[in-house]
């Protein structure tokens, strides 16, 4: 190769040195075995020199015939330390940059999947193991993460996680929570939920609750369902039952919510968060020096006053409904459910009620529920026998005579004092409950309204 080309051998072992053309040589001819790896290292490492060569020989040109070189020694010193000081900016800069995107990213990660959501609802928080078939199933949206959610619902990760994190004491209460007088006496905690927690639980109920089917033995809440579908469905039977269940809505915590959402197909993470956000623990006001603090009472529940609870209850009940309408339609009795009362009807007045309601008061046990005693009622047929609110004796459905009374009362008011009056008592417009009324009245019995409008046309108006 030299012979051939003398000149190229000796243009090479200029420019690439003594000990790098004979380490080519030895490479060529198979003396020595190197990686290209190690090849491409020994490469750049003689490109290197030969720069710092050539400037040197460059440098060493711009000397020629000088003969105090300290000023050019202090030039050569400043650009040096210049360097240094850029090159240490530099990869200042680039840590920093570093650290703020581990610090977002970290971030992010924390907001999509967080392993702590408060004390004592932070269990098995994992955001893994969705079942996505049994969602497709439902037709369910497929959110495995809370910053999936967050975009669902077109909120920001950190305004979900705001809203869902459990805090025992907490400055801001996501409820307005006030009281209403009971029926029959008594006052019932309602808790509102506030514009951006109602946007989120609107969203649930829409795009999850709304899509599975409650038991057909559950009257209440439901489309189309009404206090005159759940009685019509006991008319002509001669003994009735009912049952109340005790602290309905209380009895409702945070792990059978979080539960009924697993067992839709939704991660434990999400059950979680979704559980958070259709629960709240009944909560009181304390002042600490010039601070508000809204403390927690006890567990989460499903808040009377939320718009998924009412769904909630139904499809969480789903199981009890279910194994009182097979007990009961093998026993000849009808059941249904509207909210907390449970009723039950047959054919047969002297019918034995012991193994009955044996067997009534261990499954509603089993299924996690208390009966009230005390508004356990049974109706014979020598007795007025009402159901969710109506008579239904004689095989029809009347609004009981102590109502009735009452509404020719309102009436008579209405007309000695008039509209206004009777509304500032009232406390809402008179002239519009008085309506209403009447046209609850015609939706049951038809023939009790007309008799009202004979004398009070205005009520059909």
């Amino acid at each position: 190769m030299a012979q051939e080309n003398p000149d190229n051998w000796r243009d090479q072992l200029k420019a690439l040195g003594k000990e790098y053309y004979t380490l080519q040589e030895m490479l060529r001819l198979g003396f020595l075995k190197m990686s290209e790896q190690d090849l491409a290292f020994y490469q750049a490492k003689v490109a290197d020199l030969n720069k710092v060569s050539t400037e040197l020989h460059s440098m060493r040109k711009s000397l020629e015939g000088v003969k105090d070189i300290t000023p050019l020694l202090k030039e050569i010193r400043k650009n040096r330390i210049e360097r240094v000081r850029v090159a240490r900016s530099l990869r200042k800069i680039a840590k920093e940059q570093a650290f703020a995107e581990a610090k977002t990213n970290r971030r992010a990660r924390q907001m999509a999947t967080p392993t702590y959501l408060g004390k004592g609802v932070s269990k098995h928080l994992k955001f893994e193991g969705t079942q996505a078939e049994r969602l497709a199933l439902f037709d369910l949206p497929r959110v495995e993460n809370m910053a999936e959610l967050a975009e669902a619902m077109q909120l920001t990760p950190e305004k979900l996680h705001w809203l869902c994190f459990h805090r025992e004491a907490s400055k801001i209460d996501h409820y307005t929570r006030f009281q209403i007088p009971k029926r029959k006496g008594g006052l019932r905690s309602i808790a509102s939920p506030k514009r951006t927690l109602r946007v989120a639980q609107q969203w649930v109920l829409e795009n999850i609750l709304r899509k599975i089917a409650p038991h057909s033995a559950a009257t209440a809440f439901e489309p189309r369902a009404s206090i005159v579908e759940n009685a019509k469905k006991h008319l002509n039977q001669a003994l009735f039952i009912r049952i109340d269940l005790k602290d309905f809505f209380p009895s409702l915590k945070f792990h059978r919510v979080k539960g009924l959402f697993q067992s839709l197909g939704y991660n434990a993470g999400m059950a979680t968060v979704l559980g958070l956000l259709c629960t709240d623990s009944a909560r009181i006001g304390a002042k600490l020096g010039e601070d508000q603090f809204f403390v927690a009472l006890g567990d989460r529940y499903l808040p009377q006053g939320a718009c998924t609870s009412p769904t909630l209850t139904n499809l969480i009940c789903r199981k009890l409904d279910k194994r009182l309408a097979q007990f009961c339609a093998k026993q000849g009795w009808i059941y249904t459910r509207y909210a907390d009362d449970l009723m039950f009807s047959h054919a047969e007045s002297q019918t034995d009620l012991k193994p009955m309601m044996g067997l009534v008061k261990k499954i509603v046990a089993e299924e996690g529920f208390v009966i009230n005693p005390e508004k356990t009622l049974v109706m014979r047929p020598h007795q007025r026998q009402m159901v969710t609110g109506l008579v239904v004796n004689d095989g029809e459905l009347r609004v009981s005579k102590q109502d009735l009374k009452r509404f020719r009362a309102f009436l008579h008011q209405f007309d000695l004092d008039g509209k206004d009056k009777l509304s500032e008592r009232l406390g809402k417009d008179a002239e519009a409950f008085g309506k209403g009324y009447w046209a609850f009245i015609r939706m049951i019995n038809p023939t009790q309204a007309e008799k009202f409008t004979e004398k009070y046309k205005w009520l059909a108006h």
